[in-house]
């Protein structure tokens, strides 16, 4: 790096520090005012409170460019250590305004690829928005290519249409039963609960290369203390079939310091189950009840796919509407080390 003081720095989530959290977040929270300027600047505890709480399934490496003023710039590498999946890696790559052009994207890619090949992947997948074009750009000069089309949609719950709640709720004495978890999954559906999960595998995944995935109970559980490490509260609603079984489940959460953003998750219904409305049921459901819990709820967003048309269907009848187009773009590392200029 040229700048004076400047610095390009890895560290693997073994040398994070509370020191590093506070840096980290006040340089997100600069680059939140492009894509987000409307809401509360994000919290370090939250940030530290999950760096301490790092389930084994996950890894997480960061670069970063910075100088006695803080970070300017970070690549941030997420590997899934499960059987699925392991020619995939994540990765986050931001940088301020004032810092581009200067080859500093380049650079942290390059280490971050570097590294991500080292480990035994060959693809890796980012995702840019349409409020930083730079980002776009950035991608496709990379070797990168648009994998899968989404928005995140927002629903202000003032928007909601008169009385649809109590229709999607109100259900014929057909068998079917829903039930709302505050919380973590109760252990005795834990293992029904995990299989369940599966159903996301059925979302629309594009051109993405990607593999369907599994997850255990044993990782529910570590994914659920990594959220509330994070300040998060969760609702799960889950319909149940007939002769008991889980059938559909769809979750919500938010940050308890933060109570006005909710965060929409996993909608899904197995497909012996489909065409019953369970659906519209859960999302109703789950909603009602997060009105009783959380009154100061204001909004709620989720992503999905543009491709995604039943899912999008009930969320506009719902109220919900684009927030901000977002695009995941998959990059083979040879590929991406090939287009970037060789460091000394």
């Amino acid at each position: 790096m040229t700048a004076q003081a400047t610095q390009l720095i890895h560290r693997s989530q073994r040398q994070f520090t509370e020191a590093f959290a506070h840096q980290l977040v006040a340089h997100l929270n600069r680059l939140r005012q492009e894509t987000h300027p409307d809401d509360p600047p994000v919290n370090p505890e939250h940030v530290w409170g999950q760096m301490q709480h790092l389930p084994p399934l996950l890894e997480l490496d960061l670069w970063t460019v910075e100088d006695s003023s803080g970070i300017h710039a970070h690549a941030r590498t997420q590997l899934m250590n499960t059987e699925d999946n392991q020619h995939l890696a994540d990765l986050e790559l931001m940088v301020a305004p004032d810092w581009r052009g200067r080859g500093v994207g380049g650079s942290l890619l390059r280490h971050a690829a570097q590294a991500m090949q080292a480990r035994g992947r060959s693809l890796l997948l980012a995702r840019t928005t349409d409020r930083v074009p730079a980002g776009e750009a950035f991608a496709a000069h990379c070797g990168f290519t648009p994998g899968l089309a989404n928005h995140e949609n927002q629903l202000l719950l003032s928007d909601l249409p008169g009385g649809l709640l109590e229709r999607w709720t109100t259900r014929p004495a057909d068998g079917y039963t829903l039930e709302v978890w505050e919380g973590e999954v109760p252990e005795a559906d834990l293992a029904a609960y995990a299989a369940l999960l599966s159903v996301m595998n059925s979302a629309p995944r594009g051109d993405l290369k990607a593999e369907d995935t599994t997850v255990s109970a044993q990782e529910v559980r570590e994914l659920e203390g990594l959220s509330r490490a994070g300040g998060r509260v969760s609702l799960t609603a889950v319909v149940r079939a007939p002769d008991g079984t889980l059938a559909g489940l769809n979750d919500l959460s938010w940050r308890a310091s933060q109570p006005g953003i909710v965060s929409q998750g996993n909608t899904g219904v197995l497909a012996a189950h489909r065409g019953h409305g369970l659906g519209r049921w859960l999302k109703a459901a789950n909603v009602a009840h997060l009105r009783r819990l959380s009154p100061q709820a204001r909004e709620i967003r989720t992503q999905n796919a543009d491709s995604n048309s039943a899912m999008l269907k009930i969320n506009t009848e719902m109220g919900f509407r684009p927030f901000m187009a977002t695009t995941i773009w998959q990059g083979e590392i040879d590929t991406i080390l090939s287009r970037l200029p060789r460091e000394d």
